[in-house]
Parts: structure tokens; sequence; C-alpha cells
């Protein structure tokens, strides 16, 4: 897709020119074409701008009327191609190189069916694309100018339907209906909303077993004897390990924050499953730094799919054994090793001397709670939709981008 650099994606439409492009219905009560180029802009059309709903609705109904006698399938499958990448504005990149082929049709087809939409006042041009070079002198590359199309709905189409209107050309608003109209529209809402009552093929049926009736006393009557009450199902019951209070639920995740970014293998997963993962390990009394420790010597992929699920499942392998879970500064001595002697013990009693005065034990951080870690990181996140929604179109790199910009500023409430 062609970039735009000097001139803007979304131009402002101007003032709409009564004077040219009225076409509707012929004297014979037949659609007469848009054929002339300058009455097919934004400025001169006798179309509303709409938007995809509306644009769809309008072109199935111009192309089952046979309003152009060229107009069919292919027409509406380049209308619906179009529809699908409208932006809020109503706005859509031409895209010729890349539609065609998406369309499986040929370059010079898909530009006789633009033309059909444009005959039948479904398209307009909002900017003609040009062949100048919009990349910088001398570096080597060449981009032009897109065409831009605004999607628009004849005056036709409104007067078939009942709508009225205010205004006229491409800034007429569509403002309520007639009585028929509403009647029409009353239809159409129900048609679109009515549930589809499907029947299977007698082949996905099944022919369950039924109970036999009981056949005890003189009446022929009988019935078939009550089913038991189906029991209520019971809810997934959460393990024994992993069970835990609100506040002991709130202090995983908080254990969970300050392990998370120390332990790069562990940064995939989700705070609260990791948090969920880590209770057992928790609940034996382990700080945030020793399972810190832990975690880091473990020999696990680099970037596991699931570090919760590896984190449970050596939590499983511990239980299965039988044994507690290994913490920092316990060691198993073998039965039959030979204790250290007296002139070893004083030797690694100076070295640890030594050491804790050179390096002190650092006392470990605070864990926040979880509410303060909450609103840091909406903070964040809100931060990053301020900076996202304030870009503008020269420091966006793709015309999608600027797309999404204008549909988020759209439905923005404020």
């Amino acid at each position: 897709m062609m970039q735009h650099a000097r001139a803007p994606v979304h131009a402002t439409a101007a003032p709409p020119r009564p004077t040219r492009g009225q076409h509707g219905i012929s004297s014979n009560n037949r659609f007469t074409p848009v054929c002339e180029h300058a009455d097919q802009e934004i400025g001169t059309t006798a179309s509303r701008r709409t938007r995809r709903g509306d644009f769809l609705r309008a072109a199935t109904w111009a192309i089952t009327q046979r309003l152009h006698p060229k107009a069919g399938d292919t027409t509406l499958r380049v209308a619906r191609d179009l529809a699908a990448r409208l932006n809020a504005d109503g706005h859509v990149a031409y895209c010729r190189d890349t539609m065609f082929k998406r369309l499986g049709i040929s370059r010079r087809t898909l530009e006789r069916h633009i033309a059909v939409l444009r005959e039948l006042g479904l398209l307009v041009w909002a900017l003609h694309g040009t062949r100048a070079n919009t990349r910088p002198a001398g570096s080597g590359e060449w981009a032009g100018t897109a065409t831009i199309y605004a999607a628009v709905v004849p005056r036709a189409w409104d007067d078939a339907l009942g709508h009225r209107v205010s205004g006229h050309g491409y800034h007429a608003r569509h403002i309520g209906f007639t009585e028929q109209g509403r009647q029409l529209a009353i239809a159409d809402a129900r048609r679109r909303t009515r549930p589809s009552h499907r029947r299977d093929t007698p082949s996905c049926k099944t022919n369950h077993p039924r109970p036999k009736a009981e056949m005890g006393g003189k009446k022929n009557n009988t019935s078939a004897p009550r089913s038991a009450r189906p029991r209520s199902r019971r809810r997934h019951e959460v393990p024994e390990p992993y069970r835990a209070s609100t506040s002991q639920a709130a202090h995983a995740v908080s254990v969970a924050a300050w392990i998370r970014p120390r332990v790069p293998w562990t940064q995939g997963e989700g705070l609260r499953r990791l948090a969920f993962a880590l209770r057992p390990w928790i609940a034996t009394g382990l700080s945030a730094a020793d399972i810190a420790a832990d975690l880091s010597v473990w020999r696990v992929p680099r970037r596991p799919a699931s570090p919760a699920s590896v984190i449970m499942a050596r939590w499983s392998e511990f239980a299965d054994q039988d044994q507690p879970a290994p913490t920092c500064g316990q060691r198993e001595e073998p039965a039959d090793a030979v204790p250290p002697n007296t002139a070893f013990l004083e030797a690694m009693e100076t070295v640890r001397t030594r050491l804790h005065s050179l390096y002190p034990p650092a006392e470990p951080e605070p864990d926040p709670p979880g509410f303060v870690i909450r609103d840091r990181i909406l903070a964040s996140l809100a931060a990053a939709d301020r900076a996202r929604h304030a870009r503008t179109a020269e420091q966006c790199l793709t015309f999608a981008e600027w797309e999404a910009v204008c549909d988020a500023r759209e439905r923005a409430p404020w």
C-alpha cells in the first residue's frame, strides 16, 4: 500500500455544490447512473456519506435491482472488500495492486467494477492518487500517494427505503423514517434478528433408549417410571496445597510480583497464574528471595510455554516422593560421611566472618501490597494508551496504524 507523505490521509470534504451531481430516479422510474467523473467527487456528489452497514445494504440493493447493466456478483465482492477496510470516517484506500490479487480477478476487471460502484453513486473520490515520489531524494525508493475513496449511498436508495434526509450531497444526514420506511425498517430488523431454526438430518439424530413402562394394575394407560432427579454438578474444587484465604492469595500475588522480574524464565506467565502455582512454596515458609534463588537454579527451557505448569509439576514430584520441598540452607548429609575436624570448622567460620564483613547481608525488600501493584500497572497501561491515541498521521508508519488511531478516537467517550 502506498503511503502518504505530503497529502493528508483524511482530507476534509469541501462544501457540497448542489448545482452538479443531481442523479436520482429518471422520468421513466429508472435509476440514472453517474457517468461524469466531475460528479464523482466528494464535493460534487449527490450521495450522502455512510458507514459500513448501510454501504453494504445499499450495494446489495443496487445490484439486486439491476440499476446498472454491468453490476453483478463480482461487484458485490469488490464492495465487501472495500467495506471490510473502511475506517471510522467512511474512507478506504484503494490498494489496487494488492486488491485484485486478494480477490482473484484481473486488474482490469477490478478497475471496471470500481467504476461501476462510482456510477451507482456508492463510491466517490476523497483523494486522487499521484505518481509523485514521496520518498527522500537519493534514497533509491519510490512510493506515490494512494487513492482514497469515500463510501456513500445514493438518494434513490433513501427514497426506496423511506429515509428522511436532511441536507444535500456528501454532508446530508439521515434524520428519520417515513411511515412506509418505518414499517420496512421494523421488518428488516426482525428478519435480521430472527434465530435460525436448524434441523438436523435423520442421520444426525440418535435413538436414545427409553425406559419400559410398568404393566402393574388393570389400567392400560401406564406411564414410564420417572428418572431420578439429576444431581447438581459440583464445582471444581481447588487441591489442598493450593487453597488460600483472601489475604494469603493477595500475599502470593505480591510474592509473585517480586519473583517474576528476577527469574527470567517466569516472565512469560501471568501474575495471578504464577501466584497460584507458588502457593505451596509460600506455605512452607520460604521467603520471596529463597523461592527466587531456588527457581533460578532449575533446569528448564529458556522460555517455557507455561512456567506455572512447570512449577506445579515440580511440586507434584516432591509430593509423590513424600519429601518436603528443598529449602535454602538445608542439605542432607549421607549417613556414612566423616564429620569435619575442628581445624576445618574454625577455618570455615573465619571465612564466613570475613565474607559478612565485606558483604553484609542486604535486607529483603518489603513486599508491596497487591492493590499498589495493580494501580501501577493500570497507570502504565493508561499512559501507553494516551500516548498511542495522541499520535499524528506523520508519526504512523502505515495507513493501517492511522486507521486504528482514528477508530480509537471515534470510540472514545471523551
